[in-house]
């Protein structure tokens, strides 16, 4: 175990997200999504370390765009379903924003990746 040194940042879709989600959903699944169930979409970012929260909102606001793509790529890649105003007012209407200073890896095995 170990702590590194990173800020994570987790984001998880608040109700006007959930409420796409649910327009965009598969016949088969439709209405089966609640806030609870939505937050296995969510996602953690690992950032750099921020000594200032002013220093972390502002990395959110530089890359409110690929953010707020990527969140919705996760669930429809059909990018026509895809609400036309994604700026950082609705970025921050639709999706929660938690910031976690103290990032511990509890796995024994190194982490692997791919790059986006």
């Amino acid at each position: 175990m170990r702590v590194v040194n990173r800020t994570a940042v987790t984001i998880t879709g608040a109700q006007p997200f959930i409420d796409w989600m649910r327009d965009t959903d598969a016949d088969f699944n439709r209405g089966a999504i609640t806030v609870p169930r939505a937050k296995a979409y969510g996602s953690a970012f690992l950032l750099p370390e921020f000594d200032l929260e002013e220093d972390l909102q502002e990395w959110v606001e530089d890359n409110v765009a690929w953010l707020f793509d990527f969140q919705l790529s996760a669930w429809s890649e059909n990018e026509e379903t895809w609400p036309r105003n994604r700026d950082l007012k609705t970025f921050r209407e639709w999706f929660r924003i938690d910031i976690h200073s103290v990032v511990v890896d509890v796995a024994d095995d190194d982490i692997e990746g791919e790059e986006l």
